[in-house]
């Protein structure tokens, strides 16, 4: 089949990972810059092998949408984030220590006007954000997306990659420099502390990673800071929860995030719903997922458990003993026309379309997606993809 792009609109209640070198690699940014890393990172799928062209709507990075100085702010992170290179140090398999610096960017561009920036992560970076499989670190959407500065960004996600192991760990002052790329700067430990790590503190208070440090001196001059999370301002953790272990293994790797999972727990403990209602929701929506029928599965199985959607049928089902079969619409009369659209075609047409400027969506997924909602199912038959109505 093929293969879906990205959402246009960036769902809030998603998580996102990056490998822990990542997470301590060398680099800065600016916020808009970093809020534009934070939209590529949140339309990456679990499964993903390669990175898509996103577009990306000028909404999400800044609130100045409007205007010449929306243009220019928006040049300028684009032609600073093109320039970007990340800066990772590893060690092979040999143990020998390994230094690798690329770019970040394959491709970056915003034309005036079109309210989208166009964009898409270069491969060098896919052993760090796609397929991860231990010695990560997840954060959830909705909290980046509330940080106001980058070294809020980054220390969250030290804080995080930490916290797996301990609520204490040190950082040498030279190296948390290094890593949000502002080595040379705030020689005075001072200035580092108000700019920094207080400006850090304060914005991390209401999120599941606020904390406290402590200066660790060597003589008169700190060099060392001591990072402590503060647990009882946190969101409960993924361990907490009072699901059960294999429920909330599965809700975690769909990408449900830790405040829903709390929500559906508090549901599940008070009787309002039970399991297998949840393992219903989960098998009913990957299977219209699977279809194109939906783009979102995380959020579309948060909604349907929590405001009980699929309830009624499930109820039915479940007093039926069995789960009922689809009814056959074959040798039924139909007052309406079939309506069968081959989606190469559609595509085809569409591309042309966009290409003289007289398209009906910004992009063809959306206009797929405006087809499903008027009505029409996305089929597979003899290896090809139809829109039926």
């Amino acid at each position: 089949m093929r293969q879906q792009k990205k959402p246009t609109i960036l769902e809030s209640d998603i998580t996102v990972a990056q490998h822990n070198e990542l997470v301590k690699a060398r680099f800065n940014m600016s916020l808009m810059e970093t809020r534009l890393f934070i939209a590529l990172l949140g339309r990456i799928n679990k499964g993903d092998t390669d990175f898509s062209l996103c577009r990306i709507p000028i909404s999400e990075v800044s609130s100045n949408v409007d205007g010449g100085k929306a243009y220019q702010d928006v040049k300028e992170a684009v032609i600073k984030l093109s320039s970007k290179v990340i800066t990772v140090e590893t060690v092979d398999h040999n143990g020998k220590r390994e230094i690798i610096s690329d770019p970040l960017m394959a491709t970056c561009r915003y034309k005036d006007g079109s309210g989208f920036i166009v964009a898409q992560l270069n491969s060098f970076v896919k052993p760090y954000l796609l397929q991860l499989k231990g010695n990560f670190t997840v954060a959830e959407i909705k909290v980046l997306l509330q940080l106001r500065s980058y070294y809020s960004y980054r220390i969250y996600w030290l804080l995080k990659s930490f916290s797996y192991n301990s609520n204490t760990f040190s950082l040498k002052v030279d190296d948390l420099k290094t890593m949000m790329g502002i080595e040379g700067q705030y020689p005075n430990f001072y200035d580092f502390k108000k700019w920094v790590l207080l400006v850090s503190q304060r914005e991390l208070t209401q999120t599941d990673m606020a904390f406290s440090f402590n200066e660790i001196k060597e003589g008169r001059s700190v060099k060392q800071v001591e990072f402590v999370i503060n647990r009882q301002l946190s969101l409960p953790m993924e361990e907490e929860l009072n699901l059960p272990n294999h429920l909330q293994s599965l809700l975690s790797e769909i990408g449900v995030s830790l405040n829903s999972m709390q929500e559906i727990s508090e549901m599940l403990n008070s009787g309002k719903i039970d399991e297998d209602y949840i393992y219903y929701v989960i098998k009913e929506l990957k299977d219209k997922k699977s279809k194109g029928s939906i783009k979102s599965l995380s959020g579309a199985i948060y909604s349907a458990i929590t405001k009980q959607h699929l309830m009624e049928t499930y109820i039915s089902q479940k007093n039926d003993k069995i789960y009922k079969q689809p009814i056959s619409t074959k040798s039924k009369e139909t007052s309406q026309p079939v309506v069968k659209l081959k989606v190469k075609e559609q595509e085809e047409g569409f591309m042309a379309m966009l290409k003289r400027g007289v398209a009906p969506a910004e992009d063809f997924d959306t206009y797929v997606a405006t087809l499903l909602v008027e009505g029409f199912r996305l089929e597979l038959v003899n290896g090809e993809e139809y829109l039926i109505k």
